[in-house]
């Protein structure tokens, strides 16, 4: 019996440790949530960031920053703001509607104000504010627009109803 002290200078530690509720990390704050979790309802600001296919705003703010989305937003949804490309939302019904993204498809059943700064964006929507579209080849469909600001290249909006135009760009039609 001559190596029991050896076995005991390390046994002991480890045994010590166990009875402290967890060894170094007791007593610090919980880890940081994982990226998943952290995408949810931001409740300070009111704003959810790139929910998990979808959402139920309840008067929140959308944030979609992730490219290749595919998400479902219902309810009534404040500003939804798309810097995220190469994806699809569909939104009940916004505030406002921001597309900075390119190859975006967005659809929705009414909307305040909508701004289109991306391209290659299509939108079909049904009843629209003022529509301002800066960015080059966007495709607008609606029922109802209320009026049109063109200032980028080569976008059409589609409407029922004939909105008053103001065009600053190039190549853009109201049809």
């Amino acid at each position: 019996m001559r190596h029991p002290r050896p076995l005991l200078a390390v046994a002991l530690p480890l045994a010590l440790a166990a009875c402290d509720g967890g060894g170094p990390a007791a007593g610090n704050a919980p880890a940081a949530a994982p990226p998943a979790v952290a995408q949810a309802l931001d409740t300070a600001a009111g704003t959810l960031t790139d929910p998990a296919g979808g959402a139920t705003c309840a008067g929140n703010d959308v944030r979609i920053t992730r490219d290749h989305f595919d998400l479902v937003l219902e309810g009534n949804c404040g500003e939804v703001v798309i810097t995220a490309s190469n994806g699809a939302v569909n939104v009940s019904n916004a505030a406002s509607i921001r597309v900075e993204g390119s190859q975006v498809t967005v659809l929705n059943a009414q909307v305040g104000t909508v701004e289109v700064s991306g391209s290659d964006n299509t939108l079909n929507l049904t009843r629209v504010g003022p529509l301002t579209v800066s960015g080059d080849n966007n495709l607008v469909l609606a029922s109802e627009i209320a009026s049109v600001v063109f200032s980028g290249h080569g976008n059409t909006a589609n409407p029922d109803n004939t909105p008053p135009l103001q065009d600053s760009g190039s190549g853009n039609r109201l049809m």
